[in-house]
């Protein structure tokens, strides 16, 4: 079943048209056919998801929503749109925007070198290359950015396979995740280079833990959740909302429960959410409410290779300016979060399936920032 609201479609189009968008309100009815068309596609070419959902919010005016297909793959529940499910790496924006919370605050600073908090000789060998180890260099801006070469414990070892077949319900602490990537392997490449690793948002979970004196999930309800008024976002959800949830697959074996509880307190991934409220915090991090100056925003908006401080770039074109936020994968759910700068949209997709049939798992995203440009 596919559910989509016309009328309030165009309702928003014919807003946005007062708010000095007259070609987006011009082609509203071509807008929403593509639109819809193109989140139809995608869950027609991933058949093993059950559904998908995608939202874009425009500045000053009501957010328009779709939700194609059904909660599960039993086809009993079609989507609300509402459903909460586990944003995955989208985590990693939400920690960085506490380190630099705290750094605005003196805490720390991103020039502090990781040892300063965390153990030594576990820094010493997650940073060994080539018989060198740079666990006196490291700083926190290299975790943040991904250039410290240090291993991603979940990409050697099918950790998530293990876990899946032995533990389904164990919940893993974050010195239990350091853990995998000392027994797995060494650093990948010597310090300064862009290598993409999980394990450095763990590091940095562990540090903003150290620094607040209490849990990651709690400095994120503290720090982000509350000010912002989100409503069902939590890195330390309770086993009561896996009914309410999204269900997510691989192929077609349903990870849902397994993906909450190996996620529970995952700083590089264990974030659920729904699509509204990562809307909203899309919103307050890139209009920059949740930072005391706009330098801070700035820093956290200087990419190199593409990632700047917890944040991908996307794009970027003379219509829309930057395009950022951050993908994510975990087993069972492909989610992505975009905002075009210039424009001040907000654009969130999710689809229930991490083994997409599709070559690009980006494919929605990529083809709604297209269509919003060329309309408007």
């Amino acid at each position: 079943m596919i559910r989509g609201s016309s009328l309030k479609f165009v309702l928003i189009y014919g807003i946005c048209c007062c708010l000095g968008y007259p070609k987006l309100c011009a082609q509203s009815e071509s807008i929403q056919k593509e639109l819809i068309s193109l989140t139809d596609e995608y869950l027609r070419i991933n058949p093993e998801a059950s559904g998908v959902i995608a939202t874009i919010s425009y500045p000053d005016a009501a957010d328009w929503k779709y939700s194609a297909g059904n909660v599960g793959r039993d086809g009993d529940t079609p989507l609300s749109g509402n459903e909460r499910f586990i944003a995955a790496s989208i985590t990693k924006t939400f920690v960085a925007t506490c380190i630099l919370q705290q750094e605005e605050e003196g805490l720390l600073s991103l020039n502090d070198k990781v040892i300063q908090y965390l153990d030594e000789s576990t820094i010493k060998k997650l940073t060994e290359y080539n018989g060198k180890s740079y666990e006196q260099e490291l700083t926190l801006e290299h975790l943040l950015r991904h250039t410290s070469g240090i291993f991603d414990y979940l990409n050697k070892g099918q950790v998530h396979l293990n876990a899946y077949k032995n533990h389904p319900e164990r919940e893993y602490t974050l010195q239990e995740r350091i853990d995998f990537a000392l027994e797995l392997g060494t650093a990948t490449h010597k310090l300064g280079k862009y290598g993409y690793s999980n394990t450095n948002y763990i590091l940095l979970g562990m540090i903003a833990e150290k620094v607040d004196n209490t849990t990651i999930a709690d400095i994120i309800e503290r720090r982000i959740v509350v000010p912002l008024g989100l409503k069902n976002t939590s890195l330390q959800p309770s086993d009561d909302v896996i009914p309410q949830m999204f269900k997510g697959y691989y192929t077609d074996w349903d990870l849902t429960r397994f993906t909450l509880y190996f996620n529970k307190m995952n700083p590089a991934g264990g974030l659920l959410t729904s699509t509204d409220d990562l809307t909203v915090f899309a919103q307050g991090l890139f209009r920059g409410t949740l930072f005391k100056s706009e330098a801070t925003l700035q820093k956290m908006l200087d990419f190199k290779k593409g990632y700047g401080l917890g944040v991908m770039l996307f794009d970027t074109s003379k219509k829309t300016g930057r395009v950022m936020g951050h993908s994510g994968f975990d087993p069972g759910y492909t989610c992505y979060l975009a905002y075009l700068e210039d424009l001040d949209i907000t654009v969130v997709t999710v689809i229930n399936q991490s083994e997409l049939v599709v070559k690009m798992p980006a494919f929605l995203i990529v083809k709604i920032v297209h269509q919003l440009k060329t309309g408007l």
